[in-house]
């Protein structure tokens, strides 16, 4: 983040109905919702079977957030259903009641306990079925069945809200994928890696230091990131499944913002030069210099890959306030992508290589824009929210997620990449610099 190394180195009905196109995809009906309206959805309460009571409740819940974020839908409260204690699949309730109260999409859920004869007599798994309906034409959009432990019932959930997007939106959702951030609450500045929703917390740090700039590596298996453990600020890799951890930079100085090549061979890192820094690649597995990739002109920090791995996107003061560049991983060559302001700092190319969001400086503080990569269209997500920074991408390019003050804490918070849904994923304060993992198929 530049403002760390600058420090360091001195869808109403109507409008809802009209965002729903009938379509065709994955073997199964799909209607294009999309973000441009709520689209009314209504989820009943999970039914328990086989004594499943808290599985169902966590399924639910953890569906009905997931739902609640997505930013598609307009999620109709349980207090407002007509129907009650009804069954699940078609015939065993009727659509007037859901008719009744402008309901567009209906998302039906059971869960079998474990050793239920309908779902694994063994004893060892449960089961969570899903319907969704399309309740203008009284059509099921989809029937699937998920089955996990009694363990994994947040994981079934996140698994549900993501096939309910897939067959109303075309694509598949991004809920139960993990982001590292920078956390607090132990009086230190640690790692931490957390689900999208801002459960399952757990450490990647336990240093005791100042820890900054956490990165995955492309294939979601290691995370590069600065510790200041040792007095200075060097650049470390941790591999999530061995434990093993390498310093890959530790020059005197500045050592920071990491971020893996798309191919996980190269490193592009901000490294003090003189009372600068300026951007190098190193070897991601070495940490042996390849090329420096900038020289002289101000601070150059914040490198970000293209998905094709030929531009890296970074922020540099070369023309007095800092600014986004894009620059040329082979050539060096550089081309400044914004104008409006004079602190432009943090950004980061969005997956499909369309847009970068960035971090400019307001009247009102600090705020997320995004702007597409060849610097038109510039929109603005936050606005008199107080300081927002650190935003980072879903894999799907769909999402931001970034820090904000707006609660008078720094919490992560997502927003649809047009700014019009936000929701708050973290509490008790304290969370900066999030990064989100690459989507694993």
């Amino acid at each position: 983040m530049i403002r760390t190394a600058l420090s360091i180195v001195a869808l109403v009905l109507a409008s809802a109905l009209a965002a729903v196109e009938p379509a065709h995809g994955q073997g199964v009906g799909v209607i294009r919702v999309t973000p441009s309206g709520d689209v009314p959805l209504a989820a009943p309460p999970s039914k328990a079977v086989a004594g499943a009571t808290s599985e169902a409740d966590t399924v639910y819940r953890v569906m009905w957030r997931d739902l609640e974020m997505s930013g598609y839908f307009k999620m109709q409260r349980p207090e407002s259903y007509v129907e009650k204690g009804k069954g699940v699949e078609l015939g065993t309730f009727d659509f007037s009641a859901w008719e009744m109260i402008d309901t567009t999409v209906l998302v039906k859920t059971r869960v079998h306990g474990s050793g239920d004869p309908g779902c694994a007599p063994e004893g060892q798994r449960v089961c969570a079925d899903l319907f969704v309906y399309y309740v203008p034409t009284q059509g099921a959009l989809a029937v699937k069945r998920f089955r996990g432990t009694a363990e994994s019932a947040r994981h079934l959930g996140h698994a549900m809200a993501n096939h309910v997007l897939l067959v109303t939106t075309g694509t598949r959702g991004h809920f139960g994928s993990r982001l590292v951030a920078v956390g607090t609450h132990t009086g230190n500045k640690e790692v931490y890696v957390l689900e999208t929703d801002g459960q399952g917390v757990r450490p990647v740090t336990r240093n005791g230091s100042i820890n900054l700039s956490p990165a995955w590596s492309p294939d979601g298996a290691e995370i590069a990131w600065t510790s200041y453990k040792r007095a200075n600020p060097d650049l470390y890799v941790k591999n999530l499944a061995t434990g093993h951890t390498r310093m890959i930079s530790s020059v005197k100085g500045v050592n920071t913002s990491p971020a893996f090549s798309p191919d996980g061979r190269h490193l592009a890192m901000s490294r003090s030069v003189a009372s600068d820094s300026d951007v190098f690649v190193l070897d991601a597995k070495t940490g042996s210099e390849l090329h420096r990739l900038t020289t002289g002109g101000g601070i150059d920090v914040s490198p970000s890959y293209s998905p094709d791995g030929t531009q890296v996107a970074l922020a540099s003061e070369r023309a007095g306030g800092a600014q986004v560049y894009l620059v040329s991983v082979d050539s060096g060559e550089s081309k400044r992508v914004t104008f409006n302001g004079d602190f432009n700092i943090d950004p980061v190319i969005s997956p499909d290589g369309k847009r970068i969001a960035f971090v400019g400086r307001s009247k009102g503080g600090f705020d997320i824009y995004v702007v597409g990569i060849d610097g038109r269209g510039m929109i603005r997500l936050t606005q008199d929210m107080s300081d927002n920074e650190d935003p980072t991408w879903s894999p799907d390019s769909r999402y931001v997620v970034f820090s904000s003050t707006r609660t008078g804490r720094s919490e992560l918070w997502m927003s649809t990449a047009d700014g019009r849904h936000q929701s708050q994923v973290t509490q008790g304060g304290g969370w900066t610099q999030p990064s989100w993992a690459p989507a694993l198929e």
